[in-house]
This record gives structure tokens, C-alpha cells and sequence, in this order.
């Protein structure tokens, strides 16, 4: 096994040679997602505004709007999964010498049948650490100092007729600061168990995507078996991007500013936020996720030296 050091080096080369560049399929990947949030979030914006008509005549209209808005947030929440895995199906070409067309960008949504299948049975065992994690982080944080603060936001409430109604009055950013020691203390439990149980199943993307197997029940096993004693490794190459996934972090957490602000400036600062936010990402991942992508290829063709040279699917 190379070292991460020589896998990048071999990534940056691997991404010299394709035409068209890579930056500019992670820049349409990218501009995709940034574009239906814009969507989704000009409809929400559209619908908060007061009718301007009132009564019902404006009834009909925003009933229709309200359902495209749904409509496109389910959408939006099924496809973005198989979306992303057509950014590492062009990292696997990229990792393999080969170029990347944007229309293969939809190689995710063609293999959406085992993705689909990949991604219930991740959910599957996914679900079993949130409830280990949220109960046992609720229990330590009730038994311990960390819950002061809550209590004592909490205790005076519970003489109210409605202590729901009475809650509803406390300020957001006074209940977010109560409870984000029991949110840090889940995080953190969440954490270990993901990288001790989901960190096995990591390779199972790239066993499909590369046409290794079809069967999503195989991936899951032959991911195991390559990651057999090497989970740590596989974190410490996540670690080793920490640039990359700090930088995404921030920009995430710009989107809780809104809630310490005054309610008179909440909405423009919101805005200003979610711009900030969405133009950030997009320079981060059209500067630098092919070289993050093409990485974790290689790394995982090192793992699999014998996958298939064929994964145009055409």
C-alpha cells in the first residue's frame, strides 16, 4: 500500500491529462446542486411573503405552489444521492487514466437499482447507532452537570398551564445553548460508532459504481473484507483532508448565524448566509473535490487491483 503522500501525488498527475478538465465536471456537478437549492429556496422565500390580496382569492395559487415546492424537495432529497455518486464514478475514471464526459455525471442515476438497494441497507444499519448514541448521550447528559443549564431553563415552565405554549416562548438561541452539550456529547458518540461499524461499508459505492457487483449485499461484504484492519487507515486519509471538510464545516455552521441574530434581521441575514454559504461551496468543490475524489479512487483501486478496466456501462 503506497502511502497518502504518493497517492496524492498520483492523483494530481492522474487529473493533468483528461479533456474536458475536472474542474470543469466538478463545476457542473456542483452548479446543478447549487442551482435547484436556489430553486427550492426562492419558492420558500416566495411562499413566506404575505398574499398581498388576502382572503382566498390567492388560495388556489399558493396551494399549487406549495405542492410544486414539495414536489421538487422530494425530488431534490431522492436524486442528490445518485448525483454525488456520479462525481465518483468520474473519479474512478480519472483514477484510471481515463477521461470523464459531463453526461456521465448521470452514471449514478443509470445504476440507481443497486445504489438504492446499497443505500436502504446502510440505513438499515445506520439506524441502530442513532438510537444507541441518542439514548446513551441523553442518559449521560441528564446525570451529569452538562444538563444544568437546561433544567434550569426548563424547571420554571413546568408550572405553566401550557408548558409547550411556554416553551415555544423561550429564545431560540437560549434553548440551542442549553442543549448543545447533549448534541456534542451524541455527535461524538455517533461518531465512534460510525467510524467502528458504517467505516467498513465505505468502499461499497466504488464496488458498484466500477462494476465489481451489481448485488448491493455483496459490496457490503467485500467492503468489509478489503477495510479488515485497516478502518484506522482509512480514517486517517479523512483526516488527512481536514482542510477540506473544515472548510465545508464552516461554511455548514454559517447557516445557524440567523438564530442568534434580532428577529428584525434574521431574514436578511439569512440570505446573506445561505449566498455566502452556497458560493463557498462551490468554489471549495470546483477548486479542489476532483483531487479529494480521485484520492479515495485510488486509494480504493489500491485496495482492488483486479477491478474491471470496463465502467462506461454504455
Amino acid at each position: 500500500m503506497q502511502s497518502f503522500s504518493q497517492i496524492k501525488q498520483e492523483a494530481r498527475k492522474a487529473l493533468e491529462a483528461p479533456q474536458p478538465a475536472p474542474g470543469k465536471i466538478t463545476a457542473i456537478h456542483t452548479g446543478v446542486i447549487a442551482a435547484a437549492a436556489l430553486i427550492l429556496t426562492g419558492l420558500q422565500f416566495l411562499l413566506s411573503l404575505p398574499s398581498p390580496e388576502g382572503g382566498l382569492s390567492n388560495l388556489g395559487a399558493s396551494a399549487f405552489w406549495e405542492t410544486l415546492q414539495t414536489l421538487l424537495s422530494l425530488a431534490n432529497t431522492l436524486i442528490l444521492p445518485f448525483w454525488q455518486a456520479g462525481l465518483v464514478f468520474c473519479a474512478i475514471l480519472w483514477a484510471r487514466g481515463q477521461s470523464a464526459q459531463p453526461r456521465q455525471l448521470s452514471q449514478g442515476l443509470h445504476r440507481w437499482g443497486p445504489l438504492l438497494r446499497l443505500y436502504l441497507l446502510k440505513g438499515i444499519l445506520l439506524l441502530p447507532l442513532l438510537m444507541v448514541s441518542g439514548y446513551a448521550a441523553s442518559f449521560l447528559f441528564v446525570l451529569t452537570p452538562l444538563s444544568r443549564n437546561l433544567m434550569e431553563l426548563l424547571t420554571p415552565l413546568m408550572s405553566a398551564e401550557d408548558p409547550l405554549t411556554a416553551l415555544s416562548g423561550v429564545p431560540t438561541a437560549q434553548l440551542f445553548e442549553a442543549t448543545l452539550p447533549l448534541f456534542v456529547l451524541m455527535g461524538i458518540l455517533l461518531c465512534v460508532l460510525f467510524v467502528a461499524v458504517m467505516y467498513r461499508c465505505r468502499l461499497a459505492d466504488y464496488l458498484i459504481l466500477s462494476g465489481t457487483t451489481n448485488s448491493a449485499l455483496m459490496a457490503l461484504g467485500l467492503s468489509r473484507q478489503l477495510l479488515r484492519g485497516h478502518v484506522l487507515e482509512l480514517l486517517r486519509l479523512d483526516l488527512s483532508f481536514w482542510w477540506f471538510y473544515g472548510a465545508s464545516l464552516v461554511l455548514n455552521l454559517l447557516m445557524l448565524l440567523p438564530a442568534f441574530a434580532l428577529p428584525e434581521s434574521q431574514t436578511v441575514l439569512s440570505l446573506v448566509c445561505y449566498g455566502v454559504y452556497l458560493a463557498g461551496t462551490f468554489l471549495l468543490y470546483w477548486k479542489t473535490r476532483a483531487k479529494v475524489e480521485t484520492v479515495y479512487a485510488l486509494y480504493f483501486l489500491h485496495k482492488l487491483p483486479s477491478a474491471p478496466e470496463n465502467t462506461n456501462f454504455a
